[in-house]
């Protein structure tokens, strides 16, 4: 099977909906021989900053000497991104074949009733499942597609859980409230299995709590056993201080923008601290490397230029809390204009005021446009929601249209955004580089 007859195959598996429960995954993984069960495994569940905790983590153990396999979602620009090992996706080539061979336990077990058809993330997930397991990887990080309790990945039993920061997002599934939502995140946290806890609103870590106690999992949070100092951002990386339990701070830079960084590198290193513990072990340099030069592309990733763009895929009311405080703090000297596009299951509204109230006056054009995916809001909805906020806008439906528009009215001083939908992020973004490398002189900075 060649890599695009590959991708039509799982593309083709969108047709199967969103199917949340578990019994089906258990069935196929048993028919692929528990590929699941063949290496250690660290599982994070959150809302926002997944990725970046993940990264973290998995650079951290490659810098130590371990290869180590990570699985994400959604990817950005190829599907093999979702799946790599020490940071190199897998090869479309092999993709193909391992597509062949999933497919041929995938078709025939959708035969008995009982079990049926995967779908998309079902056979991407068992994808990654069955490929560390060929490879042989020594540990793995896999972050949940949604929720928690029935997502995918839910099968696996690590060695620690790791939970971000909880916001609404998916309430469709999820549930209307944090508290709902948390309890489906929390459906990760298994019996004895130690779990790290970012910092949460009273409400979600009462339930993050009581389910830990519930299942005798031992807890570790960021705030009690792991502590962290932001001492400053500003354009060369985050910086802080970390310290486990009563063992002395560190000192470290992270190579991600952001306050919110802060906290998911605080995880991390909790969650480095407790696979120290079983057998991973790793040095102060390993984790100052890995944290100085993680790279996480699309999450407030910054091109110096000129001119100067900043990519990130904010998706949801949190998500852009974050991103333009980011901007505020980082980029106080500049105006923005932004490329926004968003998936039409999001509070448009909602987030047209965050980033509109916590901009102000540096908000000098929205170029509202369509991201290239079937469950994209209309150009025209995003439009609607800066208009009434007397937003400086431009309808642009096409998105290249939207990047090359507003990088012809980009002046000195102003910073261009790319946001929204991590779809795209991804579709923009290979012709921002491309457009960088046509210009001579102008670097990437940041990450």
């Amino acid at each position: 099977m060649t890599y695009e007859q590959a991708l039509t195959y799982i593309h083709s598996r969108n047709r199967f909906g969103i199917k949340l429960g578990l019994e089906r995954m258990r069935a196929l993984l048993k028919l692929l021989g528990a590929p699941h069960a063949k290496y250690p495994v660290i599982h994070i569940a959150g809302t926002n900053g997944k990725g970046s905790t993940t990264a973290l983590v998995s650079m951290v153990l490659k810098e130590a000497g371990y290869k180590v396999g990570v699985f994400t979602s959604p990817h950005l620009s190829s599907y093999c991104e979702r799946m790599s090992i020490n940071g190199t996706p897998i090869a479309p080539e092999r993709l193909g074949i391992l597509v062949e061979k999933v497919r041929s336990v995938v078709e025939e077990a959708a035969l008995d009733p009982e079990i049926g058809h995967p779908t998309e993330f079902e056979f991407g997930t068992l994808l990654a499942l069955e490929y560390f397991a060929a490879e042989q990887v020594d540990l793995a990080v896999f972050e949940v597609g949604m929720g928690g309790r029935l997502d995918a990945t839910n099968v696996l039993m690590p060695v620690v859980s790791g939970i971000t920061h909880i916001a609404l997002d998916h309430q469709e599934f999820l549930g209307n409230d944090l508290v709902s939502i948390a309890k489906e995140k929390a459906g990760i946290i298994k019996p004895k299995i130690p779990v790290v806890i970012a910092p949460q609103t009273a409400d979600v870590s009462a339930v993050l709590a009581e389910t830990a106690q519930r299942q005798h999992a031992p807890c570790y949070l960021v705030g009690r056993e792991v502590r962290y100092t932001l001492e400053r951002i500003d354009q060369s990386g985050t910086y802080l201080k970390l310290q486990w339990k009563d063992d002395p701070p560190l000192r470290l830079r992270v190579n991600l923008f952001g306050a919110h960084q802060a906290a998911n590198a605080a995880l991390a290193f909790g969650l480095l601290q407790t696979v120290k513990t079983q057998g991973f072990s790793w040095r102060w340099q390993d984790l100052e490397q890995g944290f100085n030069t993680v790279v996480w592309p699309g999450r407030m990733e910054y091109f110096s230029g000129p001119p100067s763009i900043l990519l990130d895929g904010a998706h949801n009311p949190d998500g852009v809390i974050a991103l333009a405080h980011g901007l505020s703090q980082l980029f106080s000297k500049k105006k923005f204009r932004v490329i926004l596009g968003i998936l039409d299951n999001r509070p448009v509204e909602m987030m047209a005021t965050l980033f509109t109230s916590i901009l102000g006056g540096s908000l000098q054009r929205v170029y509202a446009t369509t991201v290239p995916e079937a469950k994209a809001a209309s150009c025209t909805r995003i439009a609607h929601s800066f208009h009434e906020l007397e937003v400086d806008l431009v309808l642009a439906p096409d998105p290249s249209q939207a990047l090359s528009t507003a990088l012809a009215e980009l002046v000195r001083d102003e910073m261009l955004v790319v946001t929204g939908s991590l779809y795209l992020v991804g579709y923009l973004r290979p012709l921002i580089l491309d457009y960088f490398q046509k210009n001579s002189g102008r670097k990437q900075s940041g990450s």
